[in-house]
């Protein structure tokens, strides 16, 4: 079981990496590192989030994203805005880059849903999305 599962794992990180990059469009996916790809995840998720709101959902320190975010800064990912209630805060949004990106990843994900759900007869659909739902739910505990 574990040799298939990693087996798994692993050809659905590949698939998934060939769908988006064939997408890039110049959203510079290849560019990016996991953790990089998880800021820009976090920051699209939470609107326009302090730093301390991205450390909370990632669950790392607010040093490290405070490097993550100033890398991605450099990069053309994401701006830095000053907080206007309290001067001492700063509020992350995503560029022009940065939500291109994130509409790659969708039209990825949407694409190998499509291709995912075109290798499955209608009962193994359902009882594929009943078993990753259940998996979900186990690995959010």
């Amino acid at each position: 079981m574990e040799k298939l599962l990693l087996e798994f794992i692993n050809t659905l990180d590949l698939s998934l990496k060939n769908f988006q990059e064939a997408l890039d469009d110049e959203s510079g996916f290849s560019r990016l590192t996991i953790s990089q790809f998880q800021y820009i995840n976090a920051i699209h998720e939470l609107g326009r989030p302090a730093f301390s709101e991205i450390a909370d959902k990632l669950r790392i320190t607010k040093a490290s994203v405070t490097a993550g975010i100033n890398r991605l800064i450099d990069l053309g990912y994401v701006i830095k805005i000053r907080s206007s209630q309290d001067k001492r805060v700063f509020h992350v949004s995503l560029t022009a880059t940065g939500r291109s990106l994130i509409a790659a990843k969708y039209k990825a994900l949407n694409q190998y849903g499509e291709f995912v759900a075109a290798a499955l007869t209608e009962e193994e659909a359902r009882q594929f999305e009943h078993t990753l739902t259940k998996l979900v739910g186990l690995f959010k505990q």
